[in-house]
């Protein structure tokens, strides 16, 4: 069973549903127009947070708006949360602390951030406002500096917004092809910051088949034309932009990627019905070609059954060497990274490991932050050899969970990824490097698997498989184990497709995908054989298994 990395990508950095919505900002008065300190022509859409566009650590008025109840009380509007003076009703123009929400506030000038301490840099306000770098605000690349530089935004159409808490939206359009082009940097276009969480843009080859239907607005998710699977931009809240390595770019234009597919998350949780957007990426492209051409590899766990209430649950993955030496045929140079986990994640850790045994750190969050992401750049790569191994470690905290939460696209499954952009692109042979609980990405591929035939177990024409299915369905029901379903069930646990932990993990990846009624066939077929298992497990402890 071969993962695709960009069918798996969960759009990189799909959603910490945390504590950053924008629908937050109507809560309080003037919310969506609080200045920044840094430049008071901007906003700070993230009043609660640290971070100007929100997510991750909050401010102290983020604290005291959190101990209220998210909502605008007299108690909160008294209070100087930053200290500097003014209260947060007279920061946020309610000075009588009389406005309610859908109130129109008594003014909307003069406002001040009631989170940061002002004015920066007074006496008043010496060591509140350390987490503050004004200096970082506004998306800096040297390659812009390149005067050839062509900048080329691709936009969604306009589109309403589905009043659903969670939408994948994506448009195929079209880039310059006049000539060949390096993609150097990207930045976001963002139309409607009520419902924007990430966009990816995946570069599309000239033999991806893209319909009529597809070059319009429409849902999806991860990326469902085939033949646009690399990624080659990305951005998620609290990002103001990629800047790649000076010595590569991914080709774009005549000989290159002449279309590009934009997947873009709407998040909407308060299912608002009058939404509309049309964000996208503005594409950072130069003629002048840099001596390399990039890529982009994917490398993590898919088998994720993370227990609830836990402080710190853990789970690793490898690229075994062996694999490495089949992906590669030579060395490639790693100039970026980013883990990828959702919002259970706390830590992460990517390293390479050389074939003397040295440990190379390649992306190391100690404090994961969905909402803010860190895409890590690096002035001298990192080179790999065929042969190194390729480890990520995640660590989750699971104590706000009551089940068990597994693998998967939805806002609370989990992923443990990590990207890694590269060059020479070539060099590696095309893929992810994902391992299935302590089963290797080459063994998937291979499909052989401890004895176990994957691409004879998934044809459906295969005589085995046939009898199997059918003695399920005469001899076993769903929640009541029959006389006659026991030995039927003992004779498939005999087989070596059907041993723990492969039973488990291709049940729990067969549902990761597919419509509802094929998930529900898989469910009854997995139910029919499990509906036994207390009765066999007393039989093994009793020493009468058969």
């Amino acid at each position: 069973m071969a993962y695709n990395s960009l069918q798996l990508l969960l759009a990189l950095c799909l959603l910490r549903f945390g504590e950053s919505y924008p629908s937050f900002q109507q809560n309080i008065p003037n919310g969506e127009i609080v200045p920044s300190p840094c430049n008071p022509n901007h906003v700070w859409r993230g009043v609660g947070h640290k971070v100007k566009g929100g997510g991750g650590e909050r401010n102290q008025f983020g604290i005291d708006f959190d101990e209220n109840g998210y909502t605008w009380t007299e108690e909160l509007c008294r209070m100087d949360s930053d200290g500097d003076g003014k209260t947060n009703g007279e920061e946020l123009g309610d000075p009588n602390c009389n406005w309610s929400k859908g109130a129109t506030p008594q003014t909307s000038l003069g406002l001040s951030h009631p989170g940061i301490c002002e004015p920066l840099g007074s006496s008043a306000c010496q060591g509140k406002n350390d987490f503050i770098d004004c200096a970082t605000e506004d998306f800096k690349c040297n390659a812009l500096s390149d005067p050839d530089i062509v900048s080329h935004t691709v936009r969604l159409s306009e589109s309403d917004v589905p009043a659903e808490e969670t939408t994948y939206i994506c448009q195929v359009l079209d880039v310059p092809s006049d000539k060949d082009y390096h993609l150097v940097a990207a930045e976001p276009y963002i139309d409607n910051v009520n419902v924007m969480h990430h966009i990816i843009v995946y570069g599309c080859s000239d033999k991806a088949n893209i319909t009529q239907n597809q070059r319009e607005p429409n849902k999806c998710f991860m990326n469902r034309v085939p033949g646009c699977e690399e990624m080659v931009a990305i951005w998620a809240v609290g990002q103001n932009g990629m800047c790649y390595h000076e010595d590569a770019g991914f080709k774009l234009g005549m000989t290159g990627y002449k279309k590009v597919l934009i997947e873009m998350h709407w998040n909407n949780p308060m299912k608002v019905d009058t939404y509309r957007d049309s964000s996208g990426m503005t594409l950072h492209l130069t003629p002048n070609l840099r001596p390399n051409e990039a890529g982009m590899m994917m490398i993590g766990q898919a088998f994720l059954m993370i227990p609830p209430g836990r402080e710190k649950y853990s789970v690793n993955s490898s690229c075994s060497s062996e694999c490495t030496n089949k992906k590669m045929i030579g060395n490639v140079n790693v100039i970026g990274a980013l883990n990828h986990m959702h919002y259970l994640g706390m830590s992460a850790v990517t390293k390479a490991i050389s074939n003397d045994k040295e440990e190379h750190v390649i992306a190391d969050d100690p404090k994961y932050s969905y909402d803010s992401p860190v895409f890590y750049v690096f002035d001298e790569p990192l080179t790999l050899e065929p042969g190194y191994e390729l480890q990520l470690h995640c660590d989750f905290k699971s104590t706000s969970r009551s089940k068990t939460t597994f693998f998967g696209e939805g806002t609370y499954d989990e992923m443990c990824f990590a990207f890694l952009m590269y060059y020479p692109k070539n060099n590696w042979l095309g893929g992810d490097c994902v391992t299935s609980g302590p089963i290797d990405s080459c063994e998937w591929e291979e499909g052989y698997v401890d004895g176990c035939d994957l691409n004879k177990l998934g044809d459906p024409t295969d005589q085995e498989n046939i009898a199997r299915y059918t003695a399920l369905q005469e001899n076993c029901r769903v929640g009541v184990c029959l006389e006659e379903c026991k030995e039927v069930v003992r004779e498939i646990f005999r087989h070596p497709c059907f041993q723990s932990p492969l039973k488990y993990m291709m049940q729990d990846s067969s549902l990761t995908y597919g419509d509802q009624s094929t998930k529900h066939m898989i469910l009854e077929y997995y139910y029919r054989m499990d509906s036994c298992a207390a009765e066999l497990a007393m039989e093994k402890c009793d020493g009468n298994d058969g």
